[in-house]
């Protein structure tokens, strides 16, 4: 999965996406009309310290390698970090990600993607 790289990405999945939210994180999905997805991950200064930010961002950076087979192409996400995710461990921040990527509906084998792009 490629990296959203440019803060012009950001901001426009950002103005034109659609926001899930969960306590530990927040998910905002855009359709990018390629033939793969992009990923980008913020974390803000309310986390904490630059330590505790980077390895927020290498966790949700984990769990999206994970299912990165399971998601739909052709969508940008978003991915930012709540302070909750900061004690959370492993199986509640998984159990979290996979929540939202199924309401949002762009994991594959969670129903027709075709549909929500529509």
């Amino acid at each position: 999965m490629r990296s959203l790289k440019t803060s012009q990405d950001f901001q426009r999945v950002r103005r034109e996406g659609r926001t899930w939210s969960h306590p530990l994180v927040v998910l905002i999905t855009c359709p990018n009309g390629e033939t793969q997805s992009r990923v980008g991950v913020a974390a803000g200064k309310t986390l904490g310290g630059a330590v505790v930010r980077n390895r927020a961002k290498r966790r949700l950076r984990a769990y999206m390698q994970k299912v990165e087979a399971q998601t739909a192409p052709g969508w940008d996400l978003v991915l930012i970090a709540r302070p909750p995710l900061v004690k959370a461990q492993w199986p509640e921040l998984s159990e979290a990600l996979t929540d939202l990527m199924r309401r949002a509906k762009i994991l594959i084998h969670e129903g027709n993607e075709e549909s929500r792009r529509k």
